[in-house]
């Protein structure tokens, strides 16, 4: 398994979100990074696709579902 890594994903006035989406896997516990839109904050950032989120804003998401994960990004 690959080392978990810290992203720090800001918002920019010229780019309309963060420029990621978000989904979970069958079978699998969590959320991942779906599609990374080039020139995004995510991009910027160092998300790729197929990342693992583990911690939102310093808070873990283990056992939250989708919709509290998205909610705590927009926070």
């Amino acid at each position: 398994a690959t080392e978990p890594r810290l992203c720090h994903v800001r918002k920019v006035p010229d780019f309309d979100g963060y420029g990621f989406n978000l989904h979970a896997e069958k079978g699998k516990p969590g959320q991942y990074i779906g599609k990374v839109d080039e020139g995004s904050p995510a991009e910027k950032a160092g998300l790729r696709r197929g990342d693992r989120i583990l911690e939102v804003n310093g808070h873990s998401i283990a056992g939250e579902t989708h919709k509290q994960v998205v909610a705590r990004i927009k926070e």
